[in-house]
């Protein structure tokens, strides 16, 4: 009863151990190719690292825009109707419309500043 060297053992579930004195092909790289390789990885995750933050940055941008965009509108909504009524219009509302308008201002403007400085 001759068995073969490949054949796996009764209730074996691996492979066969090569047989005494065969050799394994090499699979690995050498010490400078994984270097290299590690290097590259790092590049391209530190790359997606920063599109996800500008994306990010842009977001929150967008809504810190859209919410004082609202503040300013609101504010001089209620400006508008206290002064029809002959309420306080000044102080409260047109003074939060106004803080909440130059707060837009700035934030478009530092926007388009960044933009422009990143396409150079």
């Amino acid at each position: 009863m001759t068995r073969d060297m490949d054949e796996p053992l009764e209730g074996d579930i691996g492979p066969a151990a090569p047989p005494p004195g065969a050799t394994r092909a090499k699979t690995e790289e050498p010490a400078g190719d994984a270097a290299e390789e590690l290097r590259r990885y790092e590049a391209e995750r530190e790359e997606r690292r920063r599109r996800h933050n500008a994306v990010s940055g842009r977001v929150a941008a967008v809504l810190a825009a859209a919410l004082l965009a609202f503040l300013a509108y609101d504010s001089a909504r209620t400006a508008v109707e206290a002064r029809s009524k002959g309420d306080d219009w000044l102080y409260p509302p047109a003074v939060n419309a106004a803080l909440c308008t130059l707060a837009l201002i700035a934030l478009v403007s530092w926007a388009l500043r960044r933009r422009a400085r990143r396409r150079d």
